[in-house]
């Protein structure tokens, strides 16, 4: 029971937590396609479904991973805002990315 209180409370987990729910409010975006090319790439001819999950596990631990390392939070407060503020920032990068991209096709 210790242990997993500790996990709970370490601020890696916060951290991700925030990543998260930035993550989740970027599905109302359609145009963001978040990790989903990368993996279709990678893993060819899988399901919808099958990438989804992906992306909503990889996109926020690589938000949580940046914000944990680049932010160092100390507490249960700043770890979620690193989480979501970095995770936000990410996904507004690959955004700007793609918008731009798509720009230049045209």
């Amino acid at each position: 029971m210790e242990t997993l209180i500790s996990i709970i409370s370490s601020t890696f987990f916060t951290t991700w937590l925030g990543a998260v729910c930035a993550h989740i409010l970027s599905l109302y975006s359609s145009e963001f396609k978040g990790t989903i090319p990368f993996f279709k790439k990678i893993f060819p001819k899988k399901s919808s479904t099958f990438y989804f999950r992906l992306d909503f596990l990889f996109l926020p631990l690589i938000g949580a991973l940046l914000a944990f390392v680049l932010l160092d939070p100390l507490s249960l407060k700043t770890s979620i805002f690193a989480g979501i503020s970095w995770s936000g920032t990410l996904i507004a990068l690959l955004k700007r990315n793609s918008n731009t991209s798509n720009e230049e096709v045209l």
